[in-house]
């Protein structure tokens, strides 16, 4: 199943009211007690029991879990997605199970969840996010936001975000995390860019030159269900090492695998996966691919996964996709926004860039801990201070941020010192730039960040900068 955010469509946005709440307060009161505007409107959050598997390992069955199959019905509907059934719906509950997803519902006053759809649905999960290379901080992950087009301004978004927010706090929490397919909905909840991304396509007629020292490796074309378990250990091993990248959600090993039961019957899509080997044979990049068919003009490959250990295997799994027989496109369903494949090319017009989005968005709910729990870059030391506006409470405040040696201090100040901050900006902007993937400089320029002391803004770019470019490697 393709991995969604939210459909609540841009109406939503008359869902702002909200009150302040320190961390710790109940779902209730959190984000201006949203039980309350639901009860208005006949509504009720539930929370469903995550699905689980049998203890032979099997799928859990609809059959057992019909609360949770209709949940995953009306997600599937919110997207204009084929809803699964049989085989498939249970596969898809299998990979709830196994990421231990929490499914939240809002439904009408008098519905039965085990009869009837929910009209709100919204996903989170415990995770880990890769904040510096090699430093993981647990994070609380989003997905599978929809509202009916029925039930808008209802304050069903406001309901479900604000219970799954005080209970990420509550479970201790310290960054939440979605991607979105429309931008102007989630600012006001505290989420901010933290990366973004690209689409690209590059035409193959003829020998395409490509830059730069051949790679000395091997890549073998493979059937993707026999080395699943070489895919999925690249993959996390270039996740850990990766800014902006949670722990895949299980979907993903399945979908790379070819498994999908929801595509034909379960035999697959026809993928292929090129896996590369450098010189001591050791495994350390791998492309998953698939073609579009002959009907698709001119022929093309879709690139749905690219991983490498190193840039080695990264050019040699370039150099392997551009030499395809046959084939006169080759398109890549998600980049990081570096440029890379238009530097490594001798004539970079080959490649056309045909989406460009704003990828991840970060909520920082404890800022010490997310300040102090990344790496920063050696060399790097200073200070400054931070005035937080956090309209939901759990981010508010002034923040004198220490940078030395490689690692952050943060220090929370009394209250009326926001008048002596370096710099003052909503939870939202410092969640983006947290990580090092987007700029105070720009948001200065925008309006979106307000520079009290002329330089704090660079200094500020200066401390949050990564060892590594922030990218998110797999949707969720």
């Amino acid at each position: 199943m393709p991995q969604h955010t939210d459909t609540v469509g841009g109406v939503a946005a008359a869902d702002t009211t909200t009150t302040a709440a320190r961390p710790g307060a109940s779902g209730a009161s959190a984000v201006g007690s949203p039980q309350a505007a639901l009860a208005a409107h006949g509504l009720r959050l539930e929370v469903l029991p995550t699905p689980v598997r049998p203890a032979d390992g099997s799928d859990p069955k609809a059959a057992d879990f019909p609360a949770q199959a209709l949940f995953t019905r009306a997600v599937e509907k919110g997207f204009y997605e084929k809803v699964p059934d049989g085989r498939a719906m249970d596969q898809s509950l299998g990979m709830d199970a196994d990421d231990a997803k929490r499914s939240l519902g809002v439904y009408a006053d008098g519905d039965d969840p085990a009869a009837r759809e929910p009209v709100g649905t919204f996903v989170d999960w415990a995770s880990t996010l890769t904040v510096s290379p090699g430093i993981e901080l647990p994070a609380w992950l989003i997905s599978n936001v929809t509202v009916s087009p029925g039930h808008r301004r209802r304050g069903i978004l406001r309901a479900m975000m604000g219970r799954s927010l005080t209970d990420a706090v509550a479970a201790g929490m310290p960054v939440a995390a979605l991607t979105v397919s429309e931008s102007a909905i989630y600012g006001r909840f505290g989420f901010g860019v933290g990366c973004h991304a690209r689409r690209a396509q590059v035409r193959t007629t003829g020998h395409v030159q490509m830059r730069g020292p051949a790679a000395t490796g091997t890549v073998t074309r493979e059937d993707p269900r026999e080395v699943i378990d070489q895919v999925d250990a690249l993959q996390r091993e270039l996740q850990l090492l990766t800014p902006g990248s949670p722990r895949r959600p299980q979907t993903h090993r399945v979908m790379w695998k070819d498994a999908l039961a929801s595509e034909n019957d379960g035999k697959g899509e026809g993928s292929f996966v090129g896996l590369y080997r450098d010189a001591e044979g050791r495994a350390r990049g791998a492309v998953v691919y698939r073609f579009k068919g002959w009907e698709t003009e001119p022929a093309t490959v879709r690139v749905q996964a690219f991983m490498a250990a190193d840039p080695e295997a990264w050019r040699g799994l370039v150099r392997y996709l551009l030499d395809l027989d046959l084939i006169e496109r080759v398109e890549f369903a998600r980049l990081p926004d570096d440029g890379a494949l238009e530097a490594v090319l001798e004539n970079a017009r080959l490649v056309t860039v045909t989406d460009h989005w704003d990828d991840l968005y970060l909520r920082i709910l404890d800022v010490p801990a997310c300040l102090e729990g990344r790496a920063y870059v050696s060399g790097v030391a200073g200070g400054l201070t931070l005035a937080v506006s956090d309209r939901h409470g759990f981010a508010d405040g002034t923040w004198r941020l220490t940078v030395a040696e490689g690692r952050g201090q943060v220090e929370r100040l009394a209250d009326g010192a926001q008048e002596q901050a370096d710099l003052a900006l909503d939870v939202a902007e410092l969640s983006g730039l947290w990580l090092g993937g987007v700029s105070a400089v720009t948001g200065v320029r925008a309006g979106t960040v307000r520079e009290r002391t002329p330089g704090a803004a660079v200094l500020l770019d200066t401390l949050l900068s990564s060892a590594a470019p922030v990218h998110l490697l797999t949707g969720f």
